[in-house]
């Protein structure tokens, strides 16, 4: 074999190689970034005064999350329950949220007044336990708090019992009773 057809060979099997590397590589930078394309679901937590005035509005519920960074029920609370999807487009869709860090120095402002996260946990709220979520009407009376872990399953028929009005005529328990009759 001439040196000629050597080198010819040489040079289409290197072409080859970069043509193939080059296409792997482009493959698997597409595999790798595929998930960061996706917009991930998240929660839209307001400021307090801002989820407020949202709330008075669009003539929907506020939801008050007070939790704590040291609290593991709350972790389980945002890992499990508040990351369903189902609830997660409820909760975004019709409530104003509010995320209050239960043990924060950090201002928030309550009508003409600031105070700190803490301060309106204990005072203001009276939350004496983490995880604690309070319910408010649109014209920010309070309807309930629901103190501790909430699983994903008892969660959203709360959600639906609070967004439609229901607390206004039923207890509870009589909600639920009217949701079971209308299964059977």
């Amino acid at each position: 074999m001439n040196l000629r057809v050597l080198h010819n060979k040489i040079y289409k099997l290197s072409v080859f190689n970069i043509f193939f590397l080059l296409l792997v590589t482009i493959l698997l930078f597409g595999i790798a970034n595929s998930g960061s394309t996706q917009t991930e679901e998240v929660l839209n937590w307001q400021p307090y005064d801002k989820a407020l005035a949202k709330s008075e509005s669009d003539s929907i519920p506020t939801l008050i999350y007070f939790y704590s960074d040291d609290c593991g029920w709350c972790r389980k609370l945002e890992a499990e329950t508040l990351a369903n999807k189902e609830i997660m487009e409820l909760l975004n869709k019709d409530f104003a949220l509010v995320k209050i860090n239960g043990n924060s120095n950090d201002s928030v402002l309550v009508g003409e007044e600031k105070m700190t996260e803490s301060r309106l946990t204990a005072e203001v709220y009276q939350v004496r336990g983490f995880p604690t979520i309070w319910f408010l009407d649109s014209n920010n009376e309070r309807i309930a708090n629901l103190p501790g872990f909430v699983p994903t399953e008892m969660f959203l028929p709360i959600l639906t019992y609070v967004r439609d009005g229901m607390y206004k005529e039923y207890t509870f328990q009589e909600y639920m009773e009217l949701d079971k009759d209308k299964q059977e």
